[in-house]
């Protein structure tokens, strides 16, 4: 009854939200995840939650997927989003919200972000999401990938540096007591590599995976012998790489084998 009831809600989101021939491996990813009760979805750089590359928050509110054992973590560094992220989850009781930054060593570091909001100045919103812990995230990195170098001069005028509490991933999983992950997605802007390097799969079985691979260079092929060790097929999709179990491939739309 009560999968019957999830699948029922799950499929309704999907139809309203993310017709099929629109979804991102991601969404369609969400949506085979929250048809189940007890499912666990880690996101690590949720930023506000409610935007248009946000592959989570449109499922998971509108499906009132929390509870019955269900768990839903959601990680921001920035305590300014963290703030707006708690308040666009404000509807779903019992959420995980951790205002720290995972990285592949856990201590104090520092996070670079927009200390403006770019829209009162005429730029972009999505400059607000380039908060990382690399300081070559503006520079070297966005030269290399990225357009525009009169956004670049607007971020570096406005950037600041803020420290930041770091934990592991494992710490993470050990402080809330979770054995396993249904969906994993982490947007950390060219931060990736250094915490899927730190997971330890076999400890904590992960379903699906996705995560932003496009400022990654040289890091990604390394992180595509990561995944392939721990059986994952992927595929690319936009800026991210989507990862899944061999079994899970028609479950989630996908015809073919890994790409």
């Amino acid at each position: 009854m009560i999968r019957s009831l999830f699948s029922k809600v799950a499929r309704r989101v999907r139809r309203l939200l993310f017709p099929r021939q629109f979804m991102t491996p991601a969404q369609a990813a969400v949506v085979e995840v929250v048809k189940r009760p007890g499912f666990v979805i880690v996101q690590l750089g949720a930023y506000i939650g409610d935007t248009n590359n946000d592959p989570i928050f449109k499922v998971v509110s509108g499906a009132g997927a929390k509870g019955m054992g269900s768990t839903v973590m959601l990680v921001e560094p920035v305590k300014e989003y963290f703030d707006r992220l708690r308040n666009n989850y404000r509807s779903l009781p019992g959420v995980i919200f951790e205002n720290v930054a995972v990285s592949d060593r856990s201590g104090t570091s520092k996070i670079f972000r927009l200390s403006v909001n770019p829209e009162d100045h005429g730029y972009p919103e999505w400059l607000s999401q380039l908060s990382s812990l690399k300081e070559s995230r503006m520079t070297e990195l966005w030269e290399r990938y990225e357009a525009k170098p009169e956004y670049q001069e607007f971020y570096l005028k406005h950037r600041v540096e803020e420290p930041v509490t770091c934990v592991t991933f494992d710490e993470l999983m050990k402080k809330h007591r979770l054995e396993r992950v249904d969906l994993l997605q982490i947007d950390v802007e060219g931060f990736e590599y250094e915490i899927l390097k730190t997971i330890d799969f076999t400890r904590y079985p992960i379903r699906f995976l996705n995560y932003e691979r496009v400022l990654l260079g040289e890091d990604q092929p390394k992180c595509l012998e990561l995944m392939a060790a721990a059986g994952f097929e992927t595929i690319d999709h936009g800026q991210d790489t989507f990862c899944y179990r061999p079994e899970d491939r028609a479950a989630i739309g996908l015809k073919k084998g890994p790409a």
